[in-house]
């Protein structure tokens, strides 16, 4: 092994360094093409990268380097050159897809953990390489890869592995996760094959879910196709195995076919509401799925928008209440912290402006409830940086999310604003520039209501600090609704006038802040 590494190193350093010298010696092509085809074979070494070979890795700069010298040389020479290499990629590609096969299900569980790792970031490399050489094979190779997988899904041959259907389908996600593929002729078809594979295996499903995700865009222009491939992406969202894959890919069906997706709202939102009370997904997949729930939601009429988000969130209200009737502890806080933050995931991407329709008035009462629980909430976790950050995340969202609509709640939310403020003297920076955010939210979007809060707010004797005079309270509040475009001056702005509150101002302790 060590020997055939030494000589791949040296011929691969040959071919990286010389290779636009070797090229132009016109003459002598076929030593170049031989030498070309030796690092072909170090490319498609026998056995699976890292664990029976290291060799095969150290080639892939070289195909790169090759490619950008081919595509430098002007317009007739290069044609030339086309016609000898283009046939030398299209075999590099089946010797990538080769190699990026896994191995047996029996050896690839004998792999430790180290080695699985090295693997993935080897398939990476392999995805980039033939993300790359699309460059030069254009659409041929889409149809190319299309043949081969049309022919391994109808072949009856019991010798066809799940590895070699996966890699094919590795290659397609690999071109479709950069490239603009609206235009290739074969997508449609690939829609069509992808019910048809005989899913057995988490690997395969992993990638049959990238797959789709990737071609996203595709499906928002083609919304027919939807229907094909969105019952497979439920049934994987009830496989915790397929946790990663199958969110990622609702999430990116939700974002781009939102429009084309109401008939299947309620399929969507029930299977989504069922993971989520199962507790199947880890906290970032919750979050995700909350996401993808708010673009759903948003390109329905605002009734069915109300009725869902009462059948989404009531659980957690229920959670909420309960949860605040009890004594602060480590559990419930981390309990809390999840269902705020699946709100404010909700919130995120959830858009209720209707040009067309009435303005949302019975999504604010609802969340006009949620924010009295969250009050209850905050009165006994006050002094808790992280459960106020997580209510400062839940209010930004919402401010941006119902923007004008806001207006009923900015009384509600000043209240809890000027409870937090108290409290921010003795607290962290992350929790301040937290407050920032909101405060510029509302200026952006509530800017009338949020002047006459101030003023009312600041007007309280001894609020926010005695420390603080009425000059400097106005100055504070014309500052702050001055800046409506720069968030970062208006954290400044609150860092400056909580030092003040503190009585830090110029103290060697305001650099901690």
């Amino acid at each position: 092994m060590e020997t055939s590494h030494g000589i791949c190193r040296i011929a691969v350093s040959l071919g990286e360094n010389h290779s636009r010298a070797l090229l132009e010696q016109v003459e002598h092509w076929q030593s170049f093409l031989a030498l070309v085809n030796m690092i072909m074979f170090c490319t498609g070494i026998p056995g699976h990268y890292p664990v029976n070979e290291t060799t095969s890795s150290l080639t892939l700069t070289f195909w790169y380097t090759l490619q950008d010298d081919i595509m430098s040389f002007e317009a007739e020479k290069q044609a030339i050159y086309l016609q000898v290499y283009r046939p030398v990629y299209f075999q590099l590609v089946d010797v990538l897809l080769h190699k990026a096969q896994f191995p047996t299900d029996e050896e690839y569980a004998s792999w430790s953990s180290d080695e699985k790792e090295q693997f993935r970031i080897y398939r990476v490399d392999v995805s980039d390489t033939l993300m790359y050489v699309y460059e030069m094979l254009g659409a041929e190779l889409l149809s190319n890869l299309y043949d081969k997988l049309g022919r391994v899904l109808t072949n009856t041959e019991p010798t066809t592995t799940w590895q070699h259907t996966e890699a094919l389908l590795y290659g397609f996600q690999s071109i479709a996760e950069t490239i603009d593929v609206n235009y290739s002729d074969v997508i449609p078809g690939l829609i069509g094959l992808i019910p048809r594979i005989n899913i057995n295996n988490v690997q395969l499903a992993d990638t049959v879910m990238f797959t789709i995700g990737a071609l996203a865009e595709w499906l928002a222009d083609h919304p027919v196709m939807l229907s094909s491939v969105l019952p497979l992406v439920l049934q994987a969202l009830g496989n915790p195995d397929l946790s990663v894959s199958s969110v990622s890919t609702l999430k990116k069906i939700c974002r781009e076919c939102k429009y084309d997706l109401p008939p299947y709202a309620a399929n969507i939102v029930a299977v989504s509401q069922e993971v989520l009370i199962k507790q199947i997904h880890k906290t970032s997949q919750c979050m995700w799925l909350m996401q993808a729930l708010g673009f759903l939601l948003s390109a329905l009429p605002v009734e069915e928008i109300l009725r869902n988000l009462h059948s989404l969130i009531t659980p957690y209200i229920q959670q909420l209440e309960k949860l605040a009737g009890e004594t602060p502890n480590p559990s419930n806080k981390l309990a809390i912290i999840h269902i705020l933050g699946l709100l404010s995931n909700l919130f995120t991407t959830l858009d209720i402006t209707k040009p067309e329709e009435e303005p949302g008035e019975n999504v604010v009462v609802v969340l006009q409830q949620v924010f009295a629980l969250i009050q209850t909430v905050l009165s006994k976790w006050l002094n808790d940086s992280q459960v106020v950050e997580a209510v400062c995340a839940i209010f930004e969202k919402s401010v941006k999310t119902l923007l004008h609509d806001f207006a009923p709640m900015v009384s509600q939310l000043s209240e809890m604003l000027g409870q937090m403020y108290s409290t921010i003297p003795q607290s962290s920076r992350s929790l301040m520039d937290q407050f920032a955010e909101v405060l510029f939210c509302l200026n952006k979007h509530c800017f009338a209501l949020l002047t006459v809060w101030l003023k009312e707010a600041l007007r309280s004797p001894g609020f926010p600090s005695s420390r603080v005079s009425n000059e400097q309270k106005d100055t504070f509040s014309q500052q702050v609704l001055r800046e409506r475009v720069n968030k970062r001056r208006v954290k400044d702005i609150v860092k400056e006038f909580t030092l003040v509150c503190r009585g830090l101002h110029g103290t060697e302790y305001a650099a901690d802040y």
